[in-house]
C-alpha cells in the first residue's frame, strides 16, 4: 500500500512538473535562421578532371585541339571567362581565335577573341549558375612566306 502511495505521488508530481513545460496549443513559434555559403566559382575543360587548360597546335595542315567544351558553376554575380596562351604574341606565326558558342547559360560570348598571352574576355555577364559552352578556334597566318609549328597551352579562368 505505502509503494502504491509513493507511485501516485511521483505520478502526480511529474504531472504537475511536465504540465509547465508544455507548450499551449496553438502556439506557434518563429526560427530566423540564417545560411552562409562561401564564393564559388569553378572552371573546367569537359573530361579533363578539373583542369582548366587545353593543349593546341596551329600550322599548315590546321588548328588540332585537345579539347572543346568548357563548363563552369559560380554562386557569384558578374563574373566572367577569359582566355589566355603561354605562347608569346611575338612568338606566334599564326594569328589564333577562339569564340564561345552553344551557350547553356546567361552569359554573353565576346564573339571571336584573339588568344594572347595577356587575359582576353570570352564570356561576360555570368550569374549564379551552371553552365557552359562549346568552342571554335580559327587561325590565320601572320607571314604568308614562313609558316612555323605553334604550339599553346591554353588557359581559361573564371573571375570577376
Amino acid at each position: 500500500m505505502k509503494r502504491r502511495v509513493l507511485y501516485a505521488w511521483v505520478l502526480i508530481l511529474l504531472l504537475c512538473c511536465l504540465a509547465s513545460y508544455a507548450p499551449a496549443i496553438g502556439t506557434t513559434a518563429t526560427h530566423v535562421v540564417s545560411i552562409k555559403s562561401n564564393p564559388l566559382a569553378v572552371l573546367a575543360l569537359a573530361g579533363t578532371g578539373g583542369r582548366n587548360r587545353t593543349g593546341l597546335v596551329v600550322d599548315e595542315t590546321g588548328i588540332t585541339a585537345e579539347n572543346q567544351e568548357l563548363k563552369w558553376t559560380t554562386n557569384l554575380e558578374d563574373m566572367k571567362v577569359t582566355v589566355q596562351s603561354n605562347l608569346a604574341t611575338d612568338e606566334q606565326d599564326y594569328i589564333l581565335r577562339v569564340r564561345a558558342v552553344n551557350l547553356n547559360s546567361n552569359g554573353i560570348s565576346k564573339g571571336w577573341v584573339i588568344v594572347r598571352e595577356r587575359p582576353s574576355n570570352l564570356i561576360t555577364g555570368i550569374a549564379l549558375e551552371t553552365g557552359g559552352c562549346s568552342l571554335e578556334y580559327q587561325a590565320s597566318a601572320k607571314i604568308i612566306e614562313k609558316r612555323g609549328r605553334d604550339e599553346h597551352t591554353i588557359t581559361y579562368t573564371i573571375t570577376e
